[in-house]
């Protein structure tokens, strides 16, 4: 039977969109899941909120069979602590070898972001799972991942380091975070059509399930679009 981390990763992978929330109340972790999990949009909760492993707890207590992505990961800390509560996935701002080190035990999806690292993330994997790079995305494939962050600012845009790094990381799963709206992210979903896409904008409006489910149905419609040839 398949692990809650691969299950999601194939979830991602399908519908290709993250709702990053930052909650104020831990309550809205659980209105946040209930008003996207729906549509097949995955929750990533961001630490850099005190409410967010209360959040992360009471959502997991309220529906066990969630599966949720704890995000900003920073410290093995943090990492034991989202990992024992049972979130499917661990995503990071940067590379933290720490982190990588915990997830690969528990061969739990993580996800390090960033600029740089790519290989030394993938190589850290690799070591830790008993197999080469080369093997990673065959035997690992939820490993064989990263997260652009950001991908979009005010002035510049990272986009281009995608394809770069797809060069000699072929099939490179990747998550374009940082800078993606509604207003750009047909431009992102088009320029690589199995990128993962991930917003705050969806949860915005939290802790008003209407207004996030409307948002999450208006980003689906333009990522199925932009996938059409």
């Amino acid at each position: 039977m398949e692990n809650n981390t691969r299950i999601l990763f194939k979830k991602l992978q399908e519908k290709r969109l993250i709702a990053l929330l930052s909650p104020a109340r831990p309550e809205d972790c659980l209105a946040a899941w209930e008003a996207l999990d729906p549509l097949g949009i995955t929750l990533e909760i961001a630490l850099r909120s005190p409410a967010a492993a209360p959040g992360i707890d009471l959502l997991l207590r309220e529906h066990p069979e969630a599966r949720v992505l704890a995000g900003t990961v920073m410290t093995a800390a943090q990492c034991d602590t989202v990992l024992a509560m049972g979130v499917a996935g661990v995503v990071c701002p940067d590379y933290f070898p720490e982190v990588v080190e915990r997830c690969a035990a528990a061969d739990l999806m993580c996800i390090p972001g960033g600029i740089s690292g790519v290989g030394a993330q993938l190589a850290q994997k690799a070591r830790l799972l008993g197999c080469t790079i080369e093997e990673l995305p065959a035997r690992h494939p939820h490993q064989y991942i990263h997260k652009l962050f950001p991908a979009i600012t005010e002035t510049v845009s990272f986009l281009g380091l995608a394809p770069a790094w797809k060069g000699p990381y072929k099939g490179l799963q990747m998550v374009y975070t940082g800078g993606i709206t509604r207003a750009n992210l047909a431009q992102v979903a088009a320029f690589d059509r199995s990128g993962i896409l991930c917003g705050s904008a969806l949860t915005k409006a939290a802790p008003d399930p209407v207004a996030m489910r409307a948002e999450g149905e208006a980003w689906l419609a333009i990522i199925q679009e932009s996938a059409q040839p």
